[in-house]
Formats: C-alpha cells, sequence, structure tokens
C-alpha cells in the first residue's frame, strides 16, 4: 500500500505534533497489511524548508499557510502530481490534499475554537479546513474520543476515528528521585490555554507548607509568556527564588526532568489529548492535572484531578500528592498501568487498521 503522509511537522523545531508524525512514520515503515509492506511517501509542504534544504520527502511548492484556501478554492493540484500513483493520503496535521484516493486528516485538537484570540493566523485558518475536509467527504482522525465529539458537534463530522497517541516506556535514569531536590514539573509551551499563571499562584500557597519545594516551568515560550513573568515576580521573593523558568530541552533533558520530577503539574483548560500526562506516568511520577478537554478521560483514575483555575484545589491536590507517600506510591501504579495501554505500537497498528478500512 502506498500512503502519502504529511512530513512537514518533521522540518524545524520539533514541536508535540512533530513528535507524533515522526512516530506514526517509524511504526508504519516497518509495518504490513495483509501482507502488503506499507510504503510512506512523505511530502513536505514548504517555501522556506526548500530553499534551506530542510525537505521530508517529496517537495510541494505550496506554503502550509496558503494551501486551505487554493485547495479550497481549487481543489488542486492533486497529490499524486507529486507523489505519483497512491492508494491513501494521510493529512497529518489538519490539512489534506485533494486527492483521488481517500483521504484522512488528523484533527488533533480544537484549540482553535476555545482560544481563538491566541491562535495564530495559519492555526485560525484551521476551523475552515477541517469544514472543508469533512464536506469534501474525508475520514477525520482525533486523538481522543473527547475531540471525536468535538468535531462531531462542530463540523457534522460522521466518518471519525480515534486512535490516540503512544508513549515509550523508558527506564528511570540511576539518578532520578533520589536527588535532594524536590520540584513540580510543568512541562510544555507557555500559551494560554495552559494556564500556568494559575500553577505559579498555586505553588505560593504551597510554599507556606513545604519550604524546600520548587517549581520548574520548562519549554518554549508561547503567547502567554509574559502572564507567566508578571505571575512569578509578583510573589514573595522568598518564593520567587524557587521558581526556575526553562526553555525548550533536548529529548534526554525531558526524559530527565520528567524521571527526577517529584510531581507533573499540567494546569491546561484544554487539552486533545494531554501527553505530558502520559509520559510522566510512564516515567513513574505522580500527576495532577484538570478535568479539561480530553485530560480526565486519558488520565482516568491515575492523577489527581481538579476544575481549570482553580486555585485552591491545585494547591491543595499538590499538596495532598506531595505529603502522602501512600498516594505518591498509589498514583505512581496507577500511572504505570494507565501508560502501558498507550504505546506507539497500537498507534501503528490502529492507523493501519484504519488505512486498511478506507482505502480498501
Amino acid at each position: 500500500m502506498r500512503v502519502a503522509l504529511d512530513a512537514t511537522p518533521l522540518i524545524g523545531i520539533r514541536t508535540g505534533i512533530g513528535t507524533f508524525v515522526d512516530e506514526i512514520v517509524r511504526g508504519l515503515n516497518s509495518s504490513v497489511i495483509d501482507g502488503d509492506p506499507i510504503n510512506v511517501i512523505e511530502y513536505t509542504l514548504s517555501v522556506g524548508a526548500r530553499r534551506r534544504g530542510d525537505i521530508r520527502g517529496v517537495w510541494v511548492p505550496i506554503p502550509a499557510g496558503q494551501a486551505p484556501t487554493l485547495w479550497r478554492r481549487t481543489k488542486r493540484p492533486l497529490i499524486e502530481r507529486f507523489t505519483g500513483k497512491i492508494d491513501l493520503v494521510h493529512g497529518t496535521n489538519y490539512l489534506v490534499p485533494p486527492s483521488k484516493a481517500p483521504r484522512l486528516v488528523t484533527v488533533h485538537d480544537l484549540s482553535f475554537v476555545h482560544d481563538p484570540v491566541a491562535a495564530p493566523a495559519p492555526v485560525a485558518r484551521f476551523d475552515r479546513a477541517v469544514a472543508d475536509a469533512v464536506q469534501s467527504g474525508a475520514t477525520i482522525h482525533a486523538l481522543s474520543n473527547y475531540v471525536a465529539e468535538e468535531i462531531a458537534q462542530r463540523y457534522g463530522a460522521e466518518k471519525i476515528v480515534v486512535v490516540s497517541p503512544g508513549v515509550h516506556i523508558k527506564s528511570v535514569p540511576a539518578s532520578a528521585k533520589g536527588n535532594a531536590k524536590e520540584f513540580i514539573l510543568a512541562l510544555g509551551a507557555t500559551v494560554h490555554r495552559k494556564r500556568i499563571p494559575t500553577l505559579v499562584r498555586a505553588f505560593e500557597r504551597v510554599c507556606e507548607e513545604l519550604k524546600e519545594i520548587q517549581l520548574y516551568i520548562v519549554g518554549p515560550p508561547g503567547d502567554d509568556e509574559g502572564a507567566v513573568k508578571a505571575a512569578i515576580k509578583k510573589l514573595p521573593l522568598s518564593v520567587q527564588k524557587r521558581v526556575l523558568r526553562i526553555g525548550r530541552v533536548n529529548d534526554l533533558e525531558r526524559d530527565r526532568l520528567l524521571a527526577d520530577a517529584s510531581l507533573l503539574a499540567h494546569p491546561s483548560e484544554y487539552e486533545g489529548f494531554g501527553l505530558p500526562v502520559i509520559e510522566a506516568m510512564a516515567a513513574k511520577t505522580p500527576v495532577i492535572t484538570t478535568t479539561g478537554g480530553s485530560l480526565a478521560e486519558v488520565a482516568a483514575d491515575a492523577a489527581v484531578l481538579v476544575e481549570p483555575e482553580n486555585i485552591d484545589d491545585l494547591a491543595t491536590g499538590i499538596l495532598h500528592i506531595l505529603s502522602s507517600p501512600e498516594t505518591r506510591q498509589t498514583l505512581i501504579e496507577k500511572g504505570q498501568v494507565r501508560a502501558a495501554e498507550y504505546s506507539w505500537e497500537s498507534t501503528a497498528r490502529g492507523l493501519i487498521n484504519v488505512y486498511r478500512d478506507i482505502a480498501m
């Protein structure tokens, strides 16, 4: 089976979507359907990447930001013009090109609907792009049942499949859990929906009880970086010194932080999946998160759940976990079981089943 797959998220600085695409490409390239190997034909939508020589697979000479409008108005060019004959095309990041073959498009979340002011222009166009995909008969791939229901309600989509991302169960580094410093970890870009200022304010209350705990805010700056810095500046100086703002880290550093953390705090008000939650569970780190978006579905009973933006409950939940060895151990054990349900091998198998269903 020849599958054209959008590899654009793999170029440039790697994001969570880039990790998702990288993992499914690895899984698909080593898979077969009914004895027929899957031949993934990657394509890249980017003019800038061509100039930099940063192309994955074949180059489609259309800027990603302009592709939705061009494809909607002209229904051209067909992706086969660049990939040759295919059995299916998989748009991995909200956009799927015109094709004679069946089409599948991954919709990671509807954050551009929940927080349109924070969505940059190219992301804001995804709303129309998803609507166009539904109207033109594409199958929609959601990462959670929560997002699948959102898509059905907003776009009237009926052809929706749910295949969740995975996580690698890694050995905890030898130094993990044995260091003297205890810290709460917040992981991800400082975008508005992550509600990191809420965590900063809750941390001040935690510090009234725990005199040594630190807060590590790890990830690239986003649209809410100014609000995060302002929230930190409002803390008493003694508490400010216990907040570390760390930028983007590599995969090895990320794994070490997840393993060494006393707790992952993920206070987001909305997620389409919430991969850091499962990653922390796989690293034997207890989790507190919210009921926002798909987080309750993904975390199930393996995390402490609070309502988004509830500072008091967030602080209370953190203190409960950090002050109770029994609670921590229970969350770690449940987290290991929950994380084992999400593997990239399962993701690849799930997508292969979808490919078979819509292409054969």
